[in-house]
């Protein structure tokens, strides 16, 4: 994989080595049942499938058979737009399945935030957002927009995460994260994971052809989506090697993109254990400042993704710009948040291959 100036790139040798398939294999295991996370999703009144975008003119221009994008910005409506409205509106209405007048919290830059008080919303509690310092006016205004209590604290991302998570033990609240320390064996992580499961299978339906899809780019934070998406294509590539009993069939390659400024998964990978990013977690992808990774989500992704890749904002924005255009307004335009463009913004450097096939 070829990256130029200004980006960093890792390539993962333990890559399905027995050790990491041994340490990941309780996590794989916990995850094994998202069926009726995503079943139970598809009844929802709001809920569609989301659209797998081909992109033909676009995968033309940089020399590739087929490019798609999992187009999220439509998920529950235009106000919410983000694959994280699935994970925290599962958590709630699992948590109201066995309990009455409780109060759940979060620690978001955003999307994670309204996702949690769209759920508060519908299945009917109490919502606690709390934000950070960098986390813009018009952020917050959409969580409360929502029906959440919103609460600003000074510093970076360790600060509000440990406020909220210490406020939820002392008022008995439900604290919601898809971050584990404990290999999904508890509900709330495990519930966040499943329901992002729901992502894969709907772009397996739309594009069925496992065994053609070279590469899948997820974007880094903490690593859950990127878990989430990696174990649900790997778990299909491999029973589609079994039932064809076709050894010659070859993995994609699942590749992280994260900001130069907060790359812990990037400096994880490098160590050969799971750390700390020491950058400025100063970046456009607001989604993606995170410190470090989710323990239980690095032991999945040190085991199935290839490359990670760090890129500067300047990616994220070539990335929304070229989306948007719709390659000259020959293909679907997609407008998305930088987080996720930053996948495209990588793909922009150069051709990796010349029969590509993308998502």
């Amino acid at each position: 994989m070829h990256i130029a100036a200004g980006y960093s790139h890792y390539y993962n040798q333990r890559r399905l080595d027995k050790g990491g398939e041994s340490t990941a294999a309780i996590c794989v295991e916990n995850l094994a049942n998202w069926a009726e996370a995503v079943e139970e999703i598809s009844t929802w009144p709001e809920y569609q499938p989301q659209p797998l975008r081909s992109l033909p003119h676009q995968a033309a221009y940089m020399g590739i058979s087929k490019l798609f994008y999992k187009d999220e910005s439509r998920r529950f409506g235009a106000s919410l737009g983000s694959f994280k409205a699935l994970g925290t509106p599962c958590v709630v209405y699992k948590i109201l399945a066995d309990e009455k007048n409780v109060t759940v919290c979060v620690a978001t830059d955003g999307n994670q935030g309204r996702g949690l008080a769209y759920g508060a919303k519908i299945f009917g509690c109490r919502c606690v957002d709390y934000i950070h310092g960098h986390v813009s006016v018009g952020r917050a205004d959409m969580m409360r927009d929502l029906g959440a209590v919103v609460i600003r604290i000074d510093g970076e991302y360790e600060a509000f995460v440990e406020r909220a998570k210490e406020d939820a033990r002392m008022n008995a609240w439900h604290f919601v994260s898809s971050t584990s320390w404990s290999d999904f064996d508890s509900g709330i992580p495990r519930n966040v994971m499943n329901a992002y499961m729901v992502i894969v299978e709907e772009a397996l339906k739309m594009d069925p052809a496992v065994e053609d899809i070279t590469h899948v780019f997820v974007c880094g934070g903490v690593g859950s989506i990127g878990a989430a998406v990696f174990l649900g294509f790997y778990t299909r590539f491999t029973h589609l090697k079994k039932t064809q009993r076709n050894e010659a069939l070859a993995l994609a390659r699942f590749v992280v993109v994260e900001p130069l400024e907060a790359d812990c998964l990037y400096q994880s990978a490098k160590k050969g254990e799971m750390c700390l990013s020491e950058g400025s977690l100063r970046t456009l992808m607001a989604g993606l400042t995170c410190r470090g990774p989710s323990p239980a989500d690095w032991k999945i992704l040190s085991w199935l993704a290839s490359d990670f890749v760090t890129v500067p904002d300047s990616a994220a924005v070539e990335g929304m710009k070229v989306l948007a255009s719709g390659r000259d307004g020959r293909d679907v335009p997609v407008v998305c948040g930088e987080s996720s463009a930053a996948n495209m913004g990588v793909m922009l450097q150069r051709p990796i291959t010349q029969s590509s096939v993308r998502c």
